[in-house]
């Protein structure tokens, strides 16, 4: 995936950087607040927008201790170009009128070390660096020859490909690097673990995205009562990652440090990206924390108002790159029109890969009307195996309920109707009827992997006027289906290792 001005090994590597063991860290602050003046002054006459300016500055700012006032001035120093930028960073730091606080840092190896972190942030695609005048203004102004900047280039693109550099490394005006080095290490070792690949394929409104922000214990994936999903999205499990990194690709791209939902949002409803790429930690009451393990979600192919979700999707299911297809059935409307298209395509483009079907919703059947999960489930299984599919594997969920638990009992803020709603649900799952593992077969529970998840302290937690065990609520989480689900995908990660 090419992202034109930046380098996606770079802006992956870039989300294992652990500023809190910057090396910059054990310096005064003076010195601090002088290396992220010049960071910002690299990075505002950069290929980066000014989103990204301020996502990356404010990531240096909260790990680098520095304050609210003096970032304030510097986020809004006005400047008309390179030089007149530089030279107001000189005077706002009191280098020109002091030449013994500039000279302390012209003399240190930090100097060397910030000229490497102002061009590994503008490396791009093609392992160059983009033009930028704040590094020559910078390397004038601190005496560092364009020996030396060679030099701190080639070590970067060496590091970033992950060729050996320990020899270099050991030199005294290159140590510093390491800190580089470490971060792109922890990269490598991550990214050549083995993956297994969760591709989740429903028609519209099916609830897609909401089971996947349920497995992931996090509301990262757009889902409303709409289509909402328009694009190819990826999330990726980095347990070893320091923040959730984010990639958008296609006639417009965008880099994150610091991902947000609203980020994510904005980047899907964008018709010039193509590609979602994102990079994080699941949830910590996620069986699945500890691997490598990618979620894609698909467009619902079934919406009128835009044809390309189905294209999309289409291409998703003809890469064959999936080592696990989640097929999302609504409870409460089966064996649809839609449905049925949709299953014949995945039949026909996968064959005997390997399909999980999940019959969603659920907890929205009404067992003391004429609605049975029983029954739902044995439509469902003929409706399945109609199209071709032998001893099918259908599990039970309320992947709505299993999101709720899962926010409040990692102390994750929601709405009013959401909490109305976790109350609710957690009155239904009192009920033994509600309880999903009922329903599945024996044989097959006792077939899988154990949950992996231990639950040693338990508090009450407030919700809205109640408070209720943590106990009881995870329990009810693990009535909604989720559990098993996350067993069944645990077997498969132990496959592909």
């Amino acid at each position: 995936m090419n992202i034109g001005a930046f380098n996606y090994k770079v802006e992956k590597i870039i989300g294992f950087l652990d500023l809190e063991k910057h090396p910059v860290i054990r310096r005064s602050y003076d010195f601090r607040f002088a290396y992220i003046s010049f960071l910002s002054a690299a990075l505002r006459m950069g290929a980066r927008n000014k989103e990204q300016v301020n996502d990356v500055l404010s990531t240096y700012k909260q790990r680098l201790l520095i304050k609210d006032s003096d970032f304030y001035d510097l986020q809004n120093i006005g400047f008309n170009g390179g030089e007149e930028l530089f030279g107001t960073i000189l005077r706002m730091l009191d280098y020109s009128s002091n030449p013994l606080k500039s000279r302390k840092f012209k003399e240190s190896s930090y100097s060397k070390l910030l000229l490497g972190e102002m061009l590994l942030i503008e490396l791009n695609s093609s392992n160059e660096f983009n033009s930028n005048p704040i590094f020559r203004l910078y390397a004038n102004y601190f005496e560092l020859p364009i020996t030396v900047e060679d030099e701190i280039k080639s070590v970067l693109i060496k590091i970033v490909s992950n060729e050996d550099v320990k020899g270099l490394l050991k030199l005294k005006r290159m140590e510093l690097f390491k800190y580089f080095h470490d971060s792109a290490k922890a990269y490598w070792v991550q990214e050549k673990t083995n993956s297994t690949n969760v591709t989740v394929v429903a028609t519209m409104s099916s609830g897609k995205s909401t089971l996947l922000n349920a497995l992931l214990g996090k509301k990262v994936f757009p889902s409303e009562n709409k289509a909402c999903t328009s694009k190819y999205l990826k999330f990726t499990n980095k347990p070893k990652i320091r923040r959730e990194t984010g990639i958008a690709a296609g006639k417009h791209s965008d880099t994150r440090w610091n991902l947000t939902y609203e980020d994510i949002t904005r980047w899907n409803n964008d018709s010039d990206i193509e590609r979602i790429e994102m990079e994080g930690k699941m949830n910590s009451f996620s069986m699945l924390k500890k691997f490598n393990i990618s979620f894609i979600d698909t467009p619902g192919t079934n919406n009128s108002r835009n044809r390309q979700h189905e294209t999309v999707t289409q291409e998703i299911l003809e890469q064959k790159n999936s080592d696990v297809i989640l097929y999302v059935l609504n409870a409460t409307n089966l064996a649809s029109d839609d449905d049925k298209t949709l299953l014949r395509q995945v039949v026909k483009k996968l064959g005997n890969q390997r399909i999980i079907f999940l019959l969603n919703k659920t907890d929205q059947l009404d067992l003391d009307a004429d609605d049975s999960i029983t029954d739902s489930l044995t439509i469902a299984r003929e409706y399945v195996m109609e199209h071709g599919i032998v001893s099918p594997i259908i599990i039970p969920i309320s992947s709505y309920a299993a999101g709720l638990f899962r926010c409040i009992l990692d102390n994750r803020p929601l709405t009013k109707r959401e909490k109305r709603d976790a109350l609710t649900l957690l009155e239904l799952f009192r009920i033994p009827q509600y309880d999903m593992n009922r329903y599945i077969d024996r044989n097959l529970i006792k077939s899988l992997p154990q949950s992996a998840i231990n639950v040693r302290l338990h508090r009450n937690i407030q919700i809205d006027n109640e408070s209720i065990s943590s106990r009881e609520i995870y329990e009810a989480m693990k009535k909604t289906g989720i559990h098993i689900l996350e067993r069944l995908l645990l077997q498969s990660t132990k496959y592909t290792r």
